[in-house]
């Protein structure tokens, strides 16, 4: 049987790997276009793309990995939301 602690653990682990992978598309879109901007400079429409991600893009990529943090964690903690709703409260108990 497994404990409340294994099973909560278990129940993120999803969200850790979630988490780590949009870290990882954080420190890229920070700190790479930065990094590679010399070989960034293909043009973007009318602009070079080095100019276009640190202008404009970065903030897209961020409220993306906002966006999807919030859509997966909302998906990942729905189960257990519910759950949780289904078990009584000690306030709710009748003595």
């Amino acid at each position: 049987m497994l404990t409340q602690s294994s099973q909560t653990s278990s129940a993120y682990r999803p969200l850790r790997w979630l988490t780590a992978a949009l870290l990882l598309v954080w420190a890229a879109a920070s700190f790479g276009v930065v990094y590679w901007a010399r070989e960034l400079s293909f043009l973007w429409g009318d602009w070079p793309f080095s100019f276009w991600m640190t202008a404009q893009g970065s903030v897209l990529v961020f409220l993306a990995i906002t966006v999807i943090y919030a859509v997966v964690a909302n998906r990942l903690d729905g189960p257990s939301n519910r759950q949780d709703h289904d078990q009584p409260r000690e306030t709710d108990a009748q003595p």
